[in-house]
């Protein structure tokens, strides 16, 4: 009696244990988590699929088991989601990167959420410069259209999903007063779509990078040359995170510099931010 004792609480210990080393994922609503899944708890309750992509971080062909956003994001929120109180899903990694996308995007088909590499029999491929695990939850879309340059998320190590309304969740980061159809508001929904994943705007946004506005704006120390070249060609100056954003039209870049100059000038017209930033950059001789 006392062997089978031993054994079932040995049994329960371990199971136990299992569920708490099981990969898990937060769900926010703005700054209230409402749920915490892990991944037997997402495999009971999602259908799950062995996709095939090429994978633009892996630049090959991979083969991977997933489940469909949309089914994750009905799991964890219902129909809360899909309400126009919510306009943009934030997919936050564990070292702090933050891919923003419109809550739209994610009704559409094609996304999934990966748990698992199936060109391996074990664990996953590393992926990227510095030979990173993706695991244990990897985002991925199937369309040809679908990449991280039309703003659709593909943020590895995912530890958190939350839907909430940008400019209310992160007032600092929004141009307030800006027309709506200004190069300043261009340039913030750029922003918002690429650089806010691994850059903060006044100590709000990403943690990979710096903060661009705090304390000093980048567009106090950096030439507009500079600031255009590097956002352009980061792996020219930088073995770093940022990749390169060849696909930027010029007009894009200066709708960028806009934003950073309206943000950097709080109550002062684009038109003096713009004149001074130039003055600097025609006096600045170091990058």
């Amino acid at each position: 009696m006392n062997r089978v004792l031993a054994l079932c609480l040995s049994l329960l210990l371990a199971h136990g244990a299992q569920a708490v080393d099981a990969p898990r994922l937060r769900f926010r609503v703005a700054d209230q988590t409402v749920k915490t899944l892990d991944l037997p708890q997402l495999r009971s309750r999602l259908a799950a699929h062995d996709i095939e992509l090429f994978d633009p971080h892996y630049e090959k062909p991979k083969h991977f088991r997933a489940f469909a956003l949309a089914d994750v994001m009905d799991a964890a929120f219902g129909d809360r989601w899909r309400s126009d109180d919510h306009t943009e899903v934030v997919f936050v990694a564990s070292d702090g990167y933050r891919s923003v996308s419109d809550r739209d995007k994610l009704k559409e088909e094609g996304g999934y959420l990966v748990f698992a590499d199936l060109d391996l029999t074990d664990g996953w491929e590393a992926i990227d410069r510095k030979q990173t695990n993706p695991g244990p939850f990897y985002v991925v879309w199937l369309g040809a259209e679908q990449s991280t340059a039309s703003a659709y998320p593909w943020p590895w190590q995912l530890a958190e999903i939350a839907i909430l309304r940008f400019r209310d969740q992160y007032p600092a980061v929004f141009p307030a007063g800006a027309a709506e159809d200004s190069s300043v508001m261009r340039g913030y929904l750029l922003f918002k779509n690429r650089c806010f994943r691994c850059h903060a705007m006044n100590e709000q946004g990403g943690k990979v990078g710096p903060d661009l506005n705090a304390p000093m704006s980048v567009v106090e120390y950096r030439s507009p040359m500079m600031i255009r070249e590097f956002i352009r060609h980061p792996s020219r100056y930088r073995h770093t995170h940022m990749p390169d954003h060849e696909d930027l039209s010029d007009r894009d870049l200066e709708d960028l510099l806009d934003y950073l100059r309206y943000q950097a000038r709080p109550g002062r017209s684009l038109e003096e931010s713009s004149t001074e930033a130039l003055g600097r950059g025609k006096r600045q001789t170091t990058p």
